[in-house]
């Protein structure tokens, strides 16, 4: 499948020194504030509770100054990751903040030799659509009706080797 995103605004990629951990229940609370800014449909916490009790789960959060800007949640089969949740505070966005927590995430994945990623987007997510495919990811799918509001998902899969 083809696909072609294009946005108004030009993402800035300064980097900026950031610092990584790990993503654990007690932290459940300040992520849902970001989640809850950034997403119309957010994670709940029994979604992170349960998550994050996954031996199969990667989580980390990304730091500056202290504070937590963004975190992703993944899970991993013997083949293949499926990312099910990436996200930075909105204040924090289009800085390359969201793409040096994938870097981070793809580190993890090399140590684990897995080098497949799968994500499913919401159709009418230009911009993580558009964050996806300049880091590479390929359009492979739909989901019809996957969301609870009826809208589809696009399926996208990035091959890092």
């Amino acid at each position: 499948m083809n696909w072609v995103i294009s946005t108004k605004t030009k993402p800035t990629t300064k980097r900026i020194n950031t610092s990584f951990r790990d993503f654990t229940v007690r932290d459940i609370p300040l992520v849902l504030t970001i989640e809850r800014l950034v997403y119309d449909s957010p994670w709940s916490q029994a979604q992170f509770t349960d998550s994050l009790n996954n031996p199969k789960t990667l989580s980390s959060l990304l730091i500056i100054d202290d504070q937590v800007l963004g975190y992703f949640v993944a899970t991993h089969s013997p083949d293949s990751v499926d990312l099910l949740n990436i996200c930075i505070h909105p204040e924090h966005q289009h800085q390359g903040l969201g793409t040096q927590l994938f870097d981070y995430l793809s580190q993890q994945l090399q140590a684990l030799s897995l080098n497949t990623i799968f994500i499913e987007v919401r159709a009418s997510n230009k911009s993580a659509l558009l964050f996806y495919q300049k880091l590479g990811f390929n359009l492979i799918d739909s989901r019809k009706k996957y969301y609870s509001n009826g809208e589809d998902a696009k399926i996208l899969r990035l091959q890092t080797r």
